[in-house]
This record gives C-alpha cells, structure tokens and sequence, in this order.
C-alpha cells in the first residue's frame, strides 16, 4: 500500500512540476510575442525612416537639379526602350564600318540673302561716297579717270534714346464781321494731337515705352527711374506707377472685349501662381494672392489673360469661367474642379514629371527595372507621337483631323496599357514613398488626361499655359512685389494685352503706341470699331506685324 501511495504521489509532484514548466513556457512565449511585435514595430518605424530618408534625397536632388541642372526631362531616344537593347541587338564579329571622309562646299550666298531678308524691314538710308574731280585724276599721267563701278558695305545703325519736350500751341480764331451781329462771337480753335491721359505730360510714345519696358522686358519701376535720369529726365516711380494704373483703367474695355471672344471658345487652358502685395500699412500681406492665366487652347487668333485675385480658391476660376462650356486643361489643382459645365482634361507633362524625379535620381543600371522609368517611358511614347504628327502635319489644313484619327490609333492603346501598370502596381508600392505619390498622381490623372482623344484640337498638355504665365514670373523676380491690389490689377489688364499681341505675332511695343493712339481719339458712339483694335484682327496695319523670314 505504501508502494502505491508513493507512486501516486510521485505523480502528482510529476503534475505539478509539469504544470510550472507548462506556466513558464507560456510566460516566455508571451514574452517572446511581446519582443517579436515590439522588434516588427522597430522594423515598420525603420522603413519609414528608410522611405523618408530616400524621400528627402529625392526632394535635395530635384532641389539641385532645378537649381543647377538642366530643365529638360528629355531623355535620349536610346533610353526610351524597356528592353535591354545593347545584349539584343549586339554582334562582337561584326566588323565595323570604314570612316568615310564627306567634303561639301559651303554655299555663302544663302548666307548673304538670309542676312539681306533680315534686314529688309529696316528703314534704308544710302550714302553715295563720290570723288572730287580734283581726286580723280592719275597719279601717274595726271589724266581724269573714268567711272567703272560701285561696291556696297551695309552697316547696321543705332540711334540712342532720346527724350525731348513737344509744345503744342493752339489758336484761337474769332469772326469780327458776325461779332456786331450775333450775341455770341463765333470762335474756333486749333487742336492739339489728343493723348490717353489729357492732363498728363506722358506722351503716347512714352507711355507705351514705360509698360514695355516694365512688363515686356521685366524692367521695375525703380530701374526705369535711373534709365529716365541717363537719358536727362527726373522721373519718380509714383508718376511712373500713375501713369500705368491709369492706362490700365483706359485698357480695362479692351480687356473685357478680349475676355468675351476667350469665353466663346470652345478649349481654354488654365494656371496660376501666387505673387506678394502690400497692404496698406506697408506690411507684406500673411496671406498668398494669386495671379490667374487663361489662354486659348490652339493657336488661331490666340489670346490670353491675366485675372488678379486675392487668394487661390477655386470660386476665382468658377466666377471668370461661369459663361464658359467646353474642354477646360490644368494641371490638376483641385481648385478648378469648381467650375461647372466643363470637362476637364489633365496635363501629361505633370503626369510624366512625378516619374522622371524619381528617374533622375536613380543610376543607369537601377533605371532599367525601375517601375518608374517604365512609367516615364510610357509618357514618352506619347510624346514621341505628338512630335512625329508636328513634324509631319503641321502644315496641313486638316492637321487636326489626322491629329485625331492617329491618336485613335496609335496613342489610345499605349494609354490604356499604362492605367493597366498603373493597377497593377500600385498596391505594390508603398504609399508614401516618391514611385507610390507617383503612381497615385497618375491613377487619379490619366482617366481625364484621356479626354485629349476626343479632339483633335486639343493638346497633349498643359505647357502652353505655364509658357504664357512665365513673363509674369520672371517679371515678379525683378519687382518682388506689387504696392497695391489697384497695381496689381493694373498690371493683370496690361500683361493680358500685352502677351496677346506677342502671342499674334506682333511688335508690341508697336501695336501698344497704335492701340494707344486709337483709343485717345476713340469716340463714345464709336464703341463699335473696337474690334478692329484687338490683337488678332485683320486690320491692323502690316507694319505692326513681326515679318516673317
């Protein structure tokens, strides 16, 4: 008995002590599970450390390159393939070719007429360089000498500023005979050319000098004071600044007049950018103004407009655009989507930018299996199709149609492969790091960046805006700031004119004194001959036209 009461309790010491093993081995494994989740959690935080590390490289290497390096996000024809061309098509046997030597004759002649075209336009003066007849005679026979000839030099000449003062004297006539007679004495006057702005000294010519010289060639109103006072005139900025807000105030009807014909379009393209005005303490304003582009999308009769407006929201473009319906391009800023019947179409230069940062930062090996080089490419084939049709159909009346019919064929494909990439690899990438932001920008872009196949008037992106609005920023690098919103939108009015008549093809400085000149004698009941003014109209004089060579 006492046997087996010994064996019962040596099990039961066997239970326990397995009981305390089995309550340890669980303490360590939950142990072991805490240390496991708290080593994954170390791991999540190191990625992203990881993914913000390479993202701030990312943004430092744009930073640089947008500072130091080239603009262009070409790249060469040999990189746009996905394959790797240099083992498929590479033949170490075969020979290489001779070096042919070429030798060609350079025709001076086309050089001579180019230079003879370029300068044909110019106000010729001829000076004939003749021989006394006391010159004429040999110096070995003393015999007068016969003429045989001329040759011919053309010098190119300049003729500096020059400022100088125009009184205009008026008389007055009266009629001495009717004078007895009449209880008014009949009196006319002689009158003086009239000038946009009658109680100033500004002239026409003058006038339109200083916008140019302020908006055409970024020149500020503090630069232009020094450049009055070379030339012998004491010129402040104030007046200066009077003189164009109130010529803006004269242009203003011009300016509606070319906002009605842009709202009849049926194709505008759209951006905008910020700019800094004081307030009327003096004090920087805390918050951004913005100055808002519209152009229209093709380039017949092309216009384009600059709108002031004291922030960014989207009820700016929804106000300026409300009598407007058709194809509306940006470059994806939310704030567009406010306005209504419109479709709007995406830029594919954004699209393609988000990939090529990301390319430039990579090395040549890495590039080929980077995802978003094989997004860039994608981009590119797109390109390499805009520019063939350019090159080859531009000319045509019916480019637009050839446009549409080999975008169907050939650009429609490529672009419904792209979205399939885009899915398919989006989930693959994380979220926050530069190939997810990218791939996320395009799935939300391409699907309206599509609408381009519609039309074949429409382009391919939105470049042509941020060309037209970039006079604008390179003019905000020389002058900072404007004073006022009243000069800011003074210099919306002048800049829409402005670009306008460059993006017709004129000499604006030119076209502005014309403009100008029209206006000052432009009576109230003769509203109608505005049209005749604008900058696309067929009857401007030819000499306001930049010639072509």
């Amino acid at each position: 008995m006492q046997k087996i009461h010994d064996e019962i309790q040596l099990d039961e010491n066997t239970r326990k002590l397995i009981f305390d093993i089995n309550k340890e081995l669980e303490s360590k494994d939950k142990e072991l599970k805490s240390k496991d989740k708290e080593l994954k959690s170390k791991d999540i935080e190191i990625n992203a450390l990881k993914i913000e590390i390479e993202n701030l490289k990312s943004i430092i290497l744009n930073r640089n390159k947008k500072i130091f390096g080239k603009s262009s996000e070409k790249f060469s024809g040999e990189q746009l393939s996905l394959f790797n061309e240099a083992e498929l098509y590479s033949d170490l046997k075969k020979e290489e070719p001779e070096k042919e030597e070429i030798k060609y004759i350079r025709n001076k002649s086309s050089k001579k007429n180019t230079k003879k075209e370029n300068l044909s336009e110019l106000e010729r003066v001829t000076i004939h360089h003749k021989l006394e007849e006391n010159e004429r005679q040999c110096d070995c026979c003393s015999t007068p000498m016969d003429f045989i000839g001329t040759t011919s030099k053309e010098i190119l000449k300049y003729i500096p500023a020059k400022l100088y003062v125009e009184e205009h004297i008026n008389y007055s006539y009266a009629c001495k005979s009717c004078q007895p007679e009449e209880e008014k004495t009949n009196i006319i006057t002689s009158k003086a050319p009239n000038t946009l702005l009658s109680k100033s000294m500004a002239s026409n010519e003058i006038l339109s000098h200083v916008m140019s010289l302020k908006y055409l060639y970024a020149l500020p109103l503090y630069r232009q004071e020094n450049y009055f006072k070379m030339l012998g005139l004491s010129l402040s900025r104030q007046t200066l600044s009077n003189w164009i807000v109130r010529a803006a105030n004269e242009f203003e009807l011009i300016y509606k007049i070319m906002k009605k014909e842009l709202l009849k379009r049926n194709y505008i393209q759209a951006d905008e950018t910020t700019l800094k005005v004081l307030e009327k303490n003096g004090d920087e304003s805390r918050t951004k103004h913005y100055m808002w582009l519209y152009k229209s999308g093709t380039n017949i009769n092309p216009i384009i407009l600059y709108e002031y407006q004291r922030t960014g929201s989207g009820i700016n473009p929804k106000n300026f655009l409300k009598k407007f319906s058709g194809y509306l391009q940006t470059d994806g800023y939310a704030g567009y989507n406010r306005v209504k019947n419109v479709k709007q179409l995406y830029c594919l230069a954004h699209i393609r930018r988000k990939f090529h940062d990301i390319v430039i930062t990579l090395s040549k090996e890495a590039r080929e299996e980077s995802l978003a080089y094989k997004g860039f490419v994608y981009c590119e084939k797109l390109y390499k199709i805009e520019t063939e049709l350019r090159e080859k159909y531009s000319k045509n009346d019916d480019y637009f149609d050839i446009r549409y019919n080999v975008r169907l064929e050939k650009s429609a494909p490529i672009i419904d492969e792209f979205i399939e990439f885009i899915n398919a690899n989006i989930y693959n990438s994380l979220g926050q790091s530069a190939l997810g932001r990218a791939l996320e920008y395009a799935k939300n872009h391409v699907p309206n960046f599509k609408i381009f196949l519609e039309d074949g008037s429409l382009e391919i992106d939105n470049n042509a805006s941020e060309r037209a609005i970039k006079p604008f920023i390179i003019g905000r690098k020389n002058w900072l700031f404007c004073k006022t919103e009243k000069g800011a939108k003074a210099s919306s009015i002048i800049y829409s004119i402005m670009e306008t008549a460059k993006a017709n093809k004129l000499m604006v400085e030119k076209y502005l004194t014309y403009l100008i000149n029209a206006l000052s004698n432009l009576k109230i009941n003769d509203k109608s001959k505005l049209k005749d003014l604008m900058p696309w109209s067929k009857s401007l004089p030819d000499n306001l036209k930049i010639p072509t060579k």
